[in-house]
């Protein structure tokens, strides 16, 4: 009788152990299963991504044919105006059933891969595609990039939850969506890679490397098949810049260093300011909705993230003087905007201010008769890897980012030395990178609102 019970106690012990035994013998094969798992991911991320995209672009032309028929129709005018007021009530209350997507979630995709924070899937998903929709497709000053990272990375997680994955495939999972997410928003596959590297994971990890190049390059076929592999920013017939420029590079980056300080601290301000005001949930979306409508009936050009202000260079371009106006015009609404928790990224509208600053200082030299007038274009673009470089403080995306959406690698080293001398200028004046400083909000409040 004892030969029994200890027979049946050892078999319920290998019975008990046979999970762990199977994840330890499976991590010999980690790498070839994540490699599937991401190719998976990738497919369901880029189908998600291209609705996003789809449904923000649909969104967006109503929005904006309502905009420029308000000068001339009262009709148009109050469809215009109510369509605004909708859209923030609504966007205001995603947020509050779920706290968790304010911002471009990456601060949040950050801690939970640190282990920081939890979050649920089922409820990040739903109401960050809804959100994005209402905030980006109204017009805010905010970008589809941030929001892109989350909602991939949430794809991953609800892959990992629902195939029952071992725990520690899920982070791999959890990060590759992440990459996916990033890849498809701007066409980058390679930049969406390093960002979960370099950003997210903060370090070169193999395993993450594998899974998140799968997912990144699958999710960019996917929603390239429905949206083309175009670049998101194609620029053709850039010249080279001559080596003897290269000295107003070094100031360009230290400018966009200096604007990349500054563009941190309004950030910060935004949300700080909010926090002090305590607005209702309905207030928190209808006030920058309100910013923003009655900003873009004055100047329809401040209507979304921006993106046609990239392209000034490469036509009619205004004066410095407009262009100034228009940073500020355009910094000013993204604090407002951002700071009030609604979903919506500072990605896009980072670069688009980075151009903004390149464009003016190249005008600048231009007349100055340090450099020829064709350059102006050049330096509008690598000033968006400096103004992303002293931002994030992360040099090798940014420089990879613009590369990519530009359709260029011919740029490389005039890249690396506007980022990397942004990064030094953001360095010396101690502007913590800004999803740090996010993060730690987030935190801050996840940890106050749990002691409530």
């Amino acid at each position: 009788m004892d030969m029994e019970n200890s027979s049946a106690r050892g078999s319920a012990k290998v019975r008990t152990a046979d999970p762990v035994a199977r994840e330890v013998r499976g991590r010999g094969r980690l790498r070839l299963y994540l490699l599937v798992e991401g190719l998976a991911i990738g497919v369901l991320v880029g189908l998600v991504i291209t609705a996003y995209r789809l449904g923000i672009s649909m969104t967006g032309k109503l929005l904006r044919g309502l905009l420029s028929g308000a000068g001339q129709s009262a009709g148009s005018l109050a469809a215009y105006i109510g369509l605004m007021a909708v859209f923030g009530v609504l966007a205001g209350l995603c947020y509050k059933l779920a706290p968790l997507i304010s911002g471009s979630g990456i601060p949040q995709v950050s801690a939970q891969l640190a282990g920081r924070l939890r979050v649920r899937w089922q409820n990040v998903l739903p109401f960050k595609f809804l959100g994005g929709l209402l905030t980006l497709g109204g017009g805010l000053t905010l970008g589809r990039e941030g929001p892109s990272v989350q909602i991939g990375a949430a794809v991953g997680q609800g892959f990992a939850e629902l195939g029952r994955r071992p725990f520690t495939e899920r982070k791999f999972l959890v990060s590759s969506g992440a990459a996916a997410g990033l890849a498809a928003a701007f066409n980058a596959p390679i930049a969406g890679v390093v960002f979960a590297l370099e950003e997210l994971h903060r370090n070169f990890s193999p395993v993450v490397l594998v899974s998140a190049t799968a997912a990144a390059f699958a999710s960019v076929f996917t929603a390239g098949t429905v949206l083309g592999v175009r670049p998101v920013l194609l620029v053709e017939g850039r010249d080279v810049l001559p080596l003897g420029y290269y000295g107003l590079l070094v100031a360009l980056g230290i400018v966009t260093g200096l604007s990349g300080v500054l563009f941190n601290r309004c950030i910060l301000w935004g949300k700080s300011l909010y926090a002090r005001l305590r607005l209702h949930w309905a207030w928190c979306g209808l006030l920058p909705f309100t910013l923003t409508a009655a900003a873009c009936l004055l100047c329809g050009e401040l209507f979304g993230s921006g993106e046609p202000m990239i392209f000034y260079a490469m036509g009619e371009n205004p004066s410095p003087v407009v262009l100034i106006g228009l940073y500020a015009a355009k910094l000013a609404l993204l604090a407002l905007c951002f700071g009030s928790g609604l979903p919506g990224g500072i990605f896009f509208p980072l670069l688009v201010l980075g151009s903004l600053v390149g464009n003016v200082f190249g005008q600048a030299a231009a007349s100055a008769g340090l450099m020829e007038p064709q350059y102006v274009s050049s330096l509008a673009l690598m000033a968006m890897t400096g103004h992303f470089s002293a931002i994030v403080r992360s040099p090798l995306t940014g420089i990879l980012l613009i590369s990519e959406m530009t359709g260029s690698f011919a740029f490389m080293l005039p890249l690396g030395l506007v980022a990397m001398t942004a990064y030094v200028v953001a360095e010396g004046f101690r502007s913590e990178p800004i999803y740090e400083s996010l993060q730690k909000r987030l935190l801050s409040s996840a940890a106050s609102d749990h002691e409530r």
